[in-house]
Formats: structure tokens, C-alpha cells, sequence
């Protein structure tokens, strides 16, 4: 059997040879893309075995031996030093035994094996894992069995909490593998007791928030952990919490005085202590620029990282990598300042008098950035005079505290740690304001305006460079899976954008499910383009055929928030179906509102594009309005498009429409969740059967039926209600 080209490098004697697969576009032979019946492996393959004296590919890249086997994937799974694995996963293993109705999936036996494999010889290994291959087990269970400490990322808290109550139980107690893992979170999820200790003598507290107080404070008795997700009579967006809960920033670290019974220094210590270390990606980067930065972190050393839900891995490093500085940051230094003398029992009057000119001065300053909110590019070399004249003010009345409470300090910590937070706070300013900044990496800067709070930040405009640098050498093995990370056939986006190292593996595992009878794929071609003036009521009128025709039981997601409540507004009175909307609850709790009301419909944008999971009869169709591109005036997204396009490439089909068939994928990936699940995927965009591009989007989407007449989908649907057991006949698209 002829096997794909070899690395350049033999490994040593008796090293697992790893053969290369292609990363740089579409997949090579035996990639395992959707057609391709090589990604799905049944029953156990071993990775060849070969010492210095043994031949190696020729120089066509293949050798004079067919007969040793190959798993077909082009990645190297695990050799038999893993026959835990083959017990566990193999026919009457330990996973047929304890589920009831259990199947063999070879997608995921397949992931299981790859994972195993590069935990075993180190390197960096990408995953696509189809919906319904059951990706969490495959890195979870190799994970547990390697001997190794391994960290699992996270690209949002849903997928952190299943892993953590549901996936983690199963393994160590259903399947009997011995792990200790833990959970640890970004400090403001923890209980700071020194503040908590604090907040009694804050005068600024209202009455709510002394009520609010009251709970945390009984909470705290009882608490082993001082995790705030334990506080569920608490609001998510409670501001008593901001106060009781310490950034890096405030922190005072072996020199508090209740460092001892520190909730964040007890979760480092068992996650010290532990196989498996369960985060988040924004902490996992902010503390990598830590580490970098002051050689201190909060997760110990470990061997490997699996990232899952990688798809978020290059805006969430950009953002770690950057600065931000906001007047809410200021404010608090400023409060925190009052406290800290007042604790150290230092005269307040020159204190606060600086601190009502700083006051002065920042409102001075962030009144500039505000007018050019809510999100521009900030150009400090294009900054008027009177801009810098607000900065120049800023940074003299912030030397001035920072000499008063470095005069005041003596041998207090809390007031040195002040002082040493005063000139972080400078440096930052003139990292985001000065034109005359250093830069190694190109780096682009912006004024973003929140609820809350205006900030100016920065961030590098590509961090594959700062990824090589601080990632890759830090972990001999990372793996990075989602179920969407490929497109148009490959995963050249991914690679260029995350900086992979030239040897990473790739493989593709196709979903399990039959979407070619379970989904029909409409495309709206009769639809004006959304650019046209006539699409927003075409859409409307075209999204309420569709709803009466599954009568409810919709999703219907929006690239903007404008645009969902302009068809919200326009939709709801006309039909009796129960209508949500985002904004009306939580997330989860709106989810489960759809979820227990038949024939209902919700409409959504942003967050619900993922992580959203309804099975059976909850959900029949799933409307996307338009291809979710990156909206105009995005400052980070300009900046690399407008990086690619002075090297003379083609930003938008190198950028920018990989980026919005990523984001596609992960909307249509909301119908399908289950064998048993039926129904239609919209999407009301012309443009995928009209533009040239539009052939990539469909050729990177599962391979669910397609049409683009109304009359085809009616007839479709019409026919699977008469018939739900059966599947029906494909619509004819010459007709």
C-alpha cells in the first residue's frame, strides 16, 4: 500500500515514524475529508515500528514495504505500549459495557488513538471532529491513560462546566480510570478574602449592595472553594462581586495576610496536585503572557495542552498578547489607593486631593476617546493636540501619586504593590498612546466603549509568532480540535493564523450522522444579495414562510443585533407561535424556555451561533440570515486584512471568507445533534449560489442535500411529516 510522503527527519532508534500531512491546502490522499471512507478506521492499528538500520521513504516519499500498516489518516497513532486503550475502546471494552445501547463510533476509536499517539512522542496534532463524534472522550480518555499532567482549554464556560461535572465523573468512576483533576479559573472567580474583609468599611456601598454583601459573607462561612459559580442566588452581573473579588492588579500575593487560606492559591495547589487541569482559553493566554512577562503562573507545568473549541484560539491570544486601559481601571486604583492608606493608617489629605485631579484629568481624557467610540482605530500619530495635552496631564498627575504613595510606603507591601501599579498604569498608556512605541510585532490600537466602562486597547495584528515563541516551547504535545477548523478542504487558514509548527498533524473526522437524510440544505437564491435595498423585507417575508412551514420549532440566527430585532419586531405580531428573543434571560435560560415550549421560535445572534444544543423535536428548522463576515469597522480585523493585503494577497479570500465559513459551520451545526434529529438549514444569503465564492462555503458545510426552491423544501418537508421513520426522496435540482 502506498503510503504519503515522510517527514524530513527520520526520528531515533525505535521512535513511532510520523508521517506528514499536508497542511498548506486541500487534504492528500487518505486525509479522511467527508468523502473519503479512510477517516473512518475500525478495530486497532498500530504505527510502524522502525530502528536506524531500516529503510526509509525514497525520495517520492514512498518505500518498497506495502505490508506494514498504516492507519490511513496520515497521523501517527498510538503503538502498543496502549493496551489499556485497546481494552477500553475495543469490542466488549469498558465503554460497550457501561452504556446502555452503546455503538462504536471509529471516528472517535480513530481521535482516541491520534490523541494517544502524539501524548506519546510529543508534536502538535489538529482535529476536526464532526458533530456527534464524541470528541470530549477522545482527548479526555487518552489524556487519562497517558501518565502525563495534561491541560484542557476551553473556549467557553459551558463546555468547561460539562467537562468538569459530567465527562470527567464518567471516566473516573463509570470507566474506572484513576485521574485527579480539578477545575481553575480566572482569579475573579474567586472570593478574595482580604477584600471581602474590606468591603464592610466601603462607604460608597448602597443598600442593595450591603443586602448583596450579606449573602456573600454568609456564603463564605460554608465555602470550600470560594467559587462564585457556587453563589446561584447571587446575579451573574451582581456589582457587589467586582468588589469582593481581586484582579492581578490587586492581588497582593505571599504578602497577604490571608495568603494561607487563599481560594485562588488553594486551586493552584490542586491543580498542582493533578492529572488533568481543566481552563478556560482566556486564562490559559493571559497567563502565558504572565509567565512570559514575570515568570509567574497559575497553572503549574504540564506536559501537554488540548485546546478544544480551537476555532477562538487566535482572537483570544490577540487579546491576551495586547493592553487595555479603561477609566473603570482608574476609578478602582484610585479607590483602591483610599483604602490601602486608610488601612495603613497614612494621612489622606495630599492623597486625596491628587486623586480628585486625577479624576479631573481622566474624565479629560476618556472624553477624547469616548468621541470616538463606540469602536475605532486609534492612530496616536493622527492624535490632535488637545488629545495629547489630556495624555500629557494624565501621566504627570499619575508620576505625582505614584511619588506620594511610594513616599508614604516605608516597609507596607499593599502600599509598595500601589505604587508599583501606578507606573504599570503609565507604562500601558504610553504602550496604546505614544507613536513613538517600540513595536517588534505590528500591533494595531482602538477605543472600544462598553456598558460599563470605555477602553483604548491593543493587540498584535498576527500572533502565530508570539504562539511559537511562548506556546509550543512551554508543552511537548498540543492538540487542537473543534468541530470546525477546516476550509475549503484543508487547513491552511488555521495554520497560518495559530503560527503551527511546519511537522503538525492533521486530521479530519467526518460527523457520524447521515445528514444527507436528516438535513436539507436550502439556499435562497431567489433572494436580492443583502447589500440590495429590497432584502431586509424579502428576508422577512421569506423567514415567515419558513416558520409556518415547520410550523415554529425554529432558530433563527442574525449576523447583527439590529438586524434581529427589525425582524423580531416585524415577525412576532404576525404569527401565534411562541417567539424569544435574545436579550429576554440569560442564555441558558432562555434555551430552556424554547426547549419546553412547543412550536416555539427564537431569535438570536452572536453567542447562540454556538454552543447551543437542542435535541428532537425542540428544534425542526435553523434560519441563518446572511454569511456571518466580520462586520465593517472591526479595528482588528481591519488591520489584518489590510496586513495581508500590502504583501500583495488576496485578504478576502485568504481571510475573510475562511473566517465566515468557520463561523458558518458552527451555525449549521445546530440542527443536527442527534441521530434522531430532522429538519431544514436555511441560510437566506444568494450570494452562495451566485458569487464565486460562493462554491467554498458549500463545499466546507456538512454533505446534507440541497436546494434552492422554496417548492422543493415544501415538498421535502411535507413528506418527512407524512413519514418521520423514513427518509425522504431527494429533491431533484435540474428540476
Amino acid at each position: 500500500m502506498a503510503r504519503p510522503r515522510a517527514g524530513s527527519n527520520p526520528p531515533g532508534p525505535g521512535v513511532a515514524r510520523v508521517y506528514s500531512t499536508d497542511l498548506t491546502g486541500a487534504p492528500s490522499t487518505g486525509m479522511g475529508g467527508v468523502d473519503d471512507p479512510t477517516s473512518q478506521v475500525e478495530g486497532s492499528v498500530d504505527l510502524v515500528q522502525r530502528g536506524d538500520d531500516e529503510p526509509w521513504p525514497d525520495a517520492n516519499g514512498f518505500d518498497d514495504e506495502p505490508d506494514r500498516p498504516w492507519d490511513g489518516s496520515g497521523v501517527a497513532l498510538a503503538t502498543n505500549a496502549w493496551p489499556e486503550l485497546e481494552r477500553l475502546i475495543g469490542p466488549g471494552g469498558a465503554l460497550e459495557s457501561t452504556l446502555d445501547g452503546y455503538e462504536r463510533r471509529s471516528g472517535q476509536e480513530l481521535m482516541m488513538r491520534s490523541v494517544a499517539g502524539v501524548l506519546e512522542r510529543g508534536g502538535t496534532l489538529v482535529i476536526e471532529a464532526g458533530t456527534g463524534i464524541g470528541k470530549s472522550l477522545g482527548y479526555l480518555v487518552p489524556a487519562a491513560l497517558s501518565g502525563r499532567r495534561v491541560v484542557v482549554s476551553t473556549g467557553t464556560r459551558t463546555l468547561q462546566d460539562q467537562l468538569w461535572t459530567r465527562q470527567v465523573p464518567f471516566i473516573r468512576d463509570e470507566l474506572g480510570l484513576a485521574i485527579e483533576a480539578t477545575v481553575l479559573k480566572g482569579r475573579t472567580n474567586y472570593l478574595c478574602l482580604l477584600l471581602l474583609e474590606a468591603a464592610k468599611d466601603v462607604p460608597e456601598l448602597t443598600l442593595d449592595q450591603h443586602r448583596e454583601l450579606g449573602r456573600v459573607r454568609t456564603w463564605a462561612e460554608t465555602t470550600s472553594t470560594g467559587d462564585r459559580a457556587e453563589l446561584v442566588d447571587l446575579a451573574e452581573d451582581a456589582s457587589i462581586w467586582r468588589a469582593v473579588a481581586a484582579d492581578a492588579e490587586q492581588c497582593l500575593g505571599r504578602s497577604c495576610p490571608h495568603f494561607s487560606d487563599c481560594f485562588l492559591m488553594a486551586a493552584r495547589r490542586r491543580a498542582e496536585a493533578a492529572d488533568l487541569v481543566i481552563v478556560n482559553h482566556h486564562l490559559f493566554f493571559a497567563d502565558l503572557g504572565l509567565k512570559d512577562a514575570a515568570k509567574f503562573s497559575l497553572l503549574p507545568d504540564a506536559d501537554a495542552v488540548v485546546f478544544d473549541e480551537a476555532h477562538h484560539l487566535e482572537n483570544v491570544a490577540a487579546h491576551a498578547f495586547g493592553r487595555s486601559v479603561s477609566d473603570a481601571r482608574m476609578r478602582r486604583l484610585a479607590g483602591d489607593a483610599k483604602r490601602a492608606f486608610r488601612k495603613a493608617d497614612r494621612p489622606v489629605g495630599r492623597l486625596d486631593a491628587q486623586l480628585a485631579e486625577l479624576d479631573r484629568d481622566r474624565e479629560r481624557l476618556f472624553s477624547h476617546l469616548q468621541a470616538m467610540a463606540p469602536r475605532a482605530r486609534l492612530v496616536p500619530s493622527r492624535l490632535g493636540v488637545q488629545f495629547r495635552e489630556a495624555w500629557y496631564k494624565v501621566d504627570n498627575t499619575l508620576i505625582g501619586l505614584a511619588l506620594l504613595v511610594g513616599g508614604e510606603a516605608g516597609t507596607d507591601e499593599p502600599l509598595r504593590r500601589l505604587a508599583g501599579r501606578v507606573d504599570e498604569l503609565r507604562s500601558d498608556l504610553f504602550g496604546l498612546i505614544s507613536p513613538e512605541t517600540p513595536h517588534d510585532d505590528p500591533e494595531v490600537r482602538w477605543v472600544e466603549r462598553g456598558p460599563r466602562a470605555t477602553f483604548v486597547r491593543s493587540a498584535p495584528i498576527a500572533v502565530g509568532g508570539r504562539l511559537r515563541e511562548a506556546l509550543f516551547p512551554r508543552f511537548r504535545t498540543a492538540v487542537f480540535t473543534s468541530a470546525t477548523l477546516a476550509t475549503g478542504g484543508g487547513f491552511a487558514h488555521v495554520r497560518e493564523r495559530l503560527g503551527l509548527p511546519e511537522d503538525t498533524q492533521a486530521l479530519t473526522l467526518p460527523s457520524p450522522f447521515d445528514y444527507a437524510s436528516q438535513a436539507l440544505l436550502y439556499t435562497a437564491g431567489d433572494l436580492p444579495e443583502p447589500r440590495h435595498p429590497a432584502y431586509a423585507r424579502a428576508s422577512v417575508e421569506r423567514i415567515q414562510a419558513l416558520v409556518e412551514l415547520t410550523r415554529g420549532r425554529a432558530l433563527v440566527l442574525f449576523t447583527s443585533r439590529e438586524r434581529m430585532l427589525e425582524a423580531h419586531a416585524a415577525l412576532a405580531p404576525r404569527w401565534a407561535f411562541p417567539t424569544l428573543v435574545q436579550g429576554q434571560g440569560a442564555k441558558e435560560a432562555l434555551l430552556d424556555r424554547f426547549r419546553a415550549t412547543p412550536g416555539a421560535v427564537l431569535f438570536a445572534t452572536a453567542t447562540f451561533w454556538e454552543g447551543v444544543d437542542i435535541v428532537g423535536d425542540a428544534l425542526s428548522l435553523v434560519i441563518i440570515d446572511k454569511l456571518p463576515f466580520a462586520p465593517p469597522g472591526d479595528a482588528l480585523i481591519d488591520a489584518r486584512v489590510g496586513q495581508l493585503a500590502a504583501t500583495g494577497r488576496n485578504a478576502f479570500m485568504e481571510y475573510q471568507v475562511p473566517s465566515a465559513i468557520l463561523a458558518l459551520k458552527q451555525g449549521v451545526g445546530r440542527l443536527i445533534r442527534h441521530r434522531g434529529d430532522r429538519g431544514i438549514i436555511a441560510i437566506l444569503d444568494s450570494r452562495l449560489d451566485s458569487a464565486r465564492y460562493g462554491r467554498v462555503f458549500l463545499e466546507s458545510l456538512p454533505p446534507a442535500r440541497r436546494s434552492a426552491r422554496f417548492e422543493d423544501i415544501a415538498t421535502w418537508w411535507a413528506a418527512l411529516e407524512e413519514h418521520p421513520e423514513a427518509s425522504p426522496a431527494a429533491p431533484d435540482p435540474a428540476a
